[in-house]
């Protein structure tokens, strides 16, 4: 089962433990020893080996330069193993995700898949009057596809913006800068699938 961490500065990680076996198993899978994966992340061995037993907590700068040099999504590193093959996620039981403007609460991306392992990342984007998703346009290495299924929203693609009304769609092309704006005084929302997954 996937529990729910919090990803942001100044906040603890819940399970370290599961967070260091994660970053060993990977590791070892692309066959980095410490040292190796430290260089890359520019900390020391001693660090690393504490944040893989679970005794350190490293900041979220240092989780996305760990998830890099494994080439994983950062949220890869909090999932924990379920030996049951869950394919169904339940409405109720969806996992939000919390992402984008300093963590801002009226913010919600909520996981439409079960976890993260398959090829496929599929989100739905709650976002409140005014907002953007993110503070900045951004890019990810696979394509993605959206329909707007409440309200209208905008896409600020590289120097265009693209208005969605409510039942429309639209495909953007990997390593594309792009960020979300909800231009009306409701909430919207969106859902997405990307291939890899980006989070």
């Amino acid at each position: 089962m996937i529990k729910l961490k919090q990803l942001c500065e100044g906040v603890t990680i819940i399970d370290n433990n599961n967070l260091g076996i994660n970053i060993n198993k990977y590791r070892q899978k692309l066959g980095f020893s410490i040292r190796e994966l430290a260089e890359q992340i520019n900390i020391s061995s001693s660090m690393l080996s504490q944040i893989e037993k679970g005794t350190a907590n490293p900041s979220l700068n240092t989780l996305r330069g760990i998830a890099a040099a494994l080439d994983i999504p950062v949220f890869s590193l909090f999932i924990e193993e379920d030996e049951s093959d869950t394919i169904v996620v339940r409405k109720e039981d969806r996992l939000q995700i919390k992402h984008g403007i300093a963590m801002d609460e009226r913010i919600h991306y909520n996981l439409l898949v079960p976890d993260l392992k398959g090829d496929i990342e599929f989100c739905e984007l709650v976002l409140s009057s005014k907002l953007y998703s993110l503070d900045e346009l951004k890019s990810h290495k696979g394509e993605e596809v959206a329909l707007c299924t409440k309200g209208r929203i905008e896409l600020h693609l590289e120097n265009k913006i693209i208005r969605l009304n409510e039942g429309d769609s639209v495909r953007i092309p990997k390593n594309t800068l792009h960020r979300w704006k909800n231009p009306n005084e409701e909430e919207c929302k969106l859902v997405f699938a990307i291939t890899p997954p980006s989070f």
